[in-house]
């Protein structure tokens, strides 16, 4: 059984010299040489060649990366909503912020619920990498992952893998894509904003009296994600990754923190959804 991705030798080589790649990577294979228990789950280990299982690593590898920075955005936008209604008892956060940015939290609070126990548990790497296919919204969350790093060297190549194996797959087939494709870039647009109104809205807390000036997407990396406040009903369901999270500390493109890596084992017989969250 292999990978539905495919990255070729020279799209490697180019990852192999990303930092935070490397990073993930050698984190990863740490954790998983400190298991107790084989990391592939029964049914991979005897369907999967050694090399197949390689190729699986590596992908599940890429797919760490590229999510930790939507789960740090996430992170980060709890605690300014947080600290913005902090005399509003049971106000929504996302009405702190505005057009899209808000939609685009929302989606990033929903999928991240949805998709728990896939993004925090230790679990077979090849579920991992099966279970990007599994739904429109698993699909659209590691596409805008993509589309976030696409100008960061070496991951353009997942974005072309991904809408390769989206088109070949039988399930999901060419004519989908495309429309894939459009509502992702519509939220990672958001998420962007999502990011500068982050950064206005500390901005102005720490000095309400001193004018905000838009800032480029990232350019808070080393915000204020340490800040101690009082969780949202979410962020109270992350407490756990907090140690973990600081241990890796600066790690991954400069962001304070890096998550945990991803989630349980699922197998590839799960029946496929086609929506999930909006």
């Amino acid at each position: 059984m292999s990978s539905p991705f495919h990255i070729s030798p020279f799209d490697l080589v180019e990852l192999e010299r990303n930092e935070s790649f490397c990073t993930m990577r050698e984190q990863l294979r740490r954790q998983e040489c400190g298991m107790e228990r084989p990391s592939f789950c029964a049914g991979h280990r005897l369907s999967c060649t050694t090399a197949e299982q390689e190729t699986f690593r590596l992908h599940r590898d890429i797919i760490h990366t590229l999510l930790v920075p939507l789960f740090l955005i996430n992170h980060q936008a709890e605690r300014t909503a947080s600290r913005a209604l902090p005399s509003q008892k049971g106000a929504e956060p996302e009405r702190v912020f505005r057009g899209e940015a808000r939609s685009a939290f929302a989606w990033l609070n929903c999928i991240l619920t949805e998709e728990h126990d896939w993004y925090l548990k230790a679990r077979c790497p090849a579920c991992i990498v099966e279970h990007v296919l599994h739904s429109e919204p698993t699909i659209r969350f590691v596409t805008v992952a993509s589309q976030l790093a696409g100008a960061r060297s070496g991951f353009q190549c997942w974005l072309n893998a991904l809408e390769t194996a989206v088109c070949e797959d039988p399930f999901w087939g060419e004519a989908f894509w495309p429309d894939i494709e459009e509502r992702a870039s519509r939220l990672t647009d958001g998420v962007r904003q999502l990011v500068r109104q982050c950064y206005e809205l500390t901005a102005t807390m720490e000095n309400p009296h001193a004018s905000t000036k838009a800032s480029p997407v990232y350019a808070n990396r080393s915000a204020s994600c340490t800040i101690p406040l009082k969780p949202s009903s979410f962020a109270r369901k992350q407490v756990r990754l907090t140690r973990e999270e600081q241990r890796y500390r600066s790690s991954l493109w400069n962001f304070p923190e890096m998550r945990q890596p991803l989630a349980g084992c699922t197998t590839a017989t799960q029946s496929r959804r086609r929506s999930l969250t909006s």
